[in-house]
């Protein structure tokens, strides 16, 4: 064998393992942004459903707790966890106004009983509450649902780890808003 044969055996070598380790990282962040994706679209669904719920329930009793359910119902799958869930009268660009009602589910059995909502969601912020919201006529509010929530990376390799998020775990807080008008009561 000659010399410069076996030089070219080294190139390719050296060559195959770069591209091998590139095509691997290409894939691995595939994956990793995919199932982001999908758990985004999921949240993003479930916020349309608590909005829209939410604007049906309008001013009657418990109307966040069907709001809360509606929403959670629709984010089951997610790789991750639910953080919180708002009920916020918005403005007609769909800025969060000063009353909201901020929902988290019930992990501690520590906390007061008193802020207890629907089994499953205890109560952050309470400053709108159901029976102050307007359906009626050209007044009818804008009611918008925020979902926040926490997003676990797959391999942690790279940029796909750390946290932003309140529970200090390996994630990516990310949230989804809808905004819907209130409709109006069916029996004025």
């Amino acid at each position: 064998m000659s010399l410069s044969f076996r030089r070219e055996n080294g190139a390719a070598a050296v060559e195959t393992s770069l591209i091998i380790g590139l095509l691997v990282l290409i894939a691995m962040g595939s994956a990793e942004w995919g199932l982001g994706l999908k758990d985004w679209l999921s949240v993003t669904a479930g916020a349309r459903e608590g909005a829209r719920v939410g604007a049906a329930a309008g001013d009657t009793a418990n109307a966040d707790c069907v709001i809360l359910e509606g929403t959670a119902g629709a984010v089951r799958n997610i790789s991750g966890a639910v953080l919180e869930v708002w009920v916020y009268k918005s403005d007609t660009a769909g800025n969060v106004g000063a009353n909201r009602n901020r929902y988290r589910p019930f992990v501690a059995a520590s906390d007061d009983p008193a802020l207890l909502r629907c089994l499953t969601w205890f109560a952050i912020e309470q400053t709108w509450p159901e029976a102050s919201r307007d359906n009626d006529g050209t007044t009818r509010d804008w009611l918008g649902v925020r979902v926040v929530f926490d997003h676990d990376w797959l391999t942690g390799f790279a940029w796909f780890s750390g946290s932003v998020c309140d529970r200090g775990m390996s994630g990516t807080c990310w949230a989804a808003d809808t905004v819907m008008h209130v409709e109006p009561d069916p029996n004025p």
